[in-house]
């Protein structure tokens, strides 16, 4: 199910819904007001964030946080199965239930009752919404049955009054420190820990995954560069034009630095955009490409980034990967503002024209780009700039041999 049509169920469907379940809400509470009593440490917490494998990485903080105020609780996650793989293997969750949308909008519908069904027999003593637009995601924390339930408020994005704790969503601040105001109902600090976590494998795991990839084309020594020219259909406006990306790696060796393979990563669905970069690539370099999209799982594109040089991608989910994985990147923001979803650290590089319509996204929009594909934002960032600045990152960050350098060191041999 299109990311959009999901966002467009939420809007015609959510509204309504929340309207009805607010009125129940008030009648519950007329014949039983709310009494504000200090929260017991739960045993059941629920954690839901439908979208983004990015968001869901920039909230591992508060995860973390959770599991150190309630070591003995069980967490369980609730997310949309793009972000199942990377859900299971989180350290702080225990379990990862996820909403099903194979079906359709039909199909999620006649699956919803079900899916509480099962979120009830859990009992859950605890709920946080970390979503801050969707209507359905409050309905799910609600119908849970879970007895404190905090989730964002926004005035101009009515979603509600089934919230026990609402807290203020302050879209100046980035995502990962937004959530963390969830905490505060909760009597909780943020805590000093703001590093991300990434997903967790076993060195059996590692190594299956490293056999898989050699046998995919991945080099087993050698310098890589990850391209990441994808965007989900969240926004696709994200993406720097592909003959950009094209031209990015023609130049590579000669401007940047030497990279053994350019390792092209995507999902299913963006196969035919690397298609698209790669067919504009010249011969000789595009012998040392490999094209990945549609072909790994979570863990090997995990195992793929934690061995590669740099990641040069938009801004999407394999940028925050890396990050939380510690791996340097290179990334292009337009229609989405870096200031609030961007990589933190000298490790990684951001190009941002900050063209005078972007950003764009917002919690106000639904993440919904008013440009209909023309990003000039995305357009207006330079390729000769992007080339001139990655060459003095990987010199002085990244450490990969410049192109005079390695034209030597081979002279020599």
């Amino acid at each position: 199910m299109r990311t959009r049509n999901l966002i467009r169920l939420d809007a015609v469907l959510g509204l309504p819904l929340c309207a009805l379940a607010s009125a129940a809400c008030m009648l519950v509470r007329l014949a039983r007001p709310l009494r504000r009593v200090p929260l017991p440490a739960p045993r059941t917490i629920l954690v839901t964030k439908f979208l983004g494998l990015g968001s869901v990485l920039l909230a591992t903080p508060l995860l973390r946080r959770l599991a150190q105020a309630y070591p003995e609780a069980r967490i369980v996650f609730l997310t949309f199965e793009a972000n199942a793989q990377l859900a299971r293997r989180l350290p702080c969750v225990h379990e990862v239930v996820v909403v099903p949308t194979g079906g359709g909008s039909v199909g999620l519908l006649l699956a919803a009752p079900r899916l509480l069904l099962r979120l009830r027999a859990q009992r859950f003593d605890l709920a946080l919404d970390l979503e801050f637009y969707s209507r359905l995601s409050n309905l799910v924390s609600w119908g849970s049955g879970a007895k404190r339930r905090t989730g964002f408020f926004v005035r101009a994005r009515w979603r509600g009054s089934l919230l026990t704790d609402p807290v203020y969503f302050n879209s100046t601040l980035p995502y990962g420190e937004a959530v963390l105001a969830l905490l505060r109902p909760l009597g909780l600090e943020p805590g000093e820990q703001h590093e991300l976590q990434g997903p967790e494998w076993s060195a059996d795991e590692e190594q299956a995954a490293r056999s898989r990839l050699e046998t995919l084309g991945v080099p087993g020594e050698g310098s890589l560069v990850l391209i990441n020219p994808n965007a989900s259909d969240l926004c696709v406006e994200r993406r720097w034009p592909a003959e950009r990306f094209a031209q990015l790696v023609a130049r590579f060796g000669d401007e940047i630095a030497h990279a053994d393979r350019f390792i092209f990563i995507g999902a299913e669905a963006d196969r035919g955009s690397v298609r698209e970069v790669l067919a504009g690539v010249p011969a000789q370099v595009a012998a040392r490409c490999v094209d990945l999209a549609g072909r790994t799982s979570l863990l090997e594109l995990s195992v793929l980034l934690s061995r590669a040089a740099l990641l040069v991608t938009n801004d999407s989910g394999p940028l925050h990967l890396a990050a939380a994985l510690g791996v340097p990147s290179v990334s292009l923001f337009g229609p989405e503002t870096p200031a609030l979803y961007g990589p933190v650290g000298p490790r990684h590089l951001v190009f941002y024209a900050g063209y005078w319509c972007s950003p764009c996204l917002s919690v106000y929009n639904a993440k919904i780009a008013m440009c209909n594909g023309e990003n000039e934002c995305m357009r207006h960032i330079s390729l000769d700039d992007v080339v001139r600045g990655t060459a003095r990152f990987c010199r002085q960050v990244v450490g990969l041999a410049a192109p005079a350098q390695r034209r030597g060191a081979e002279a020599r041999a």
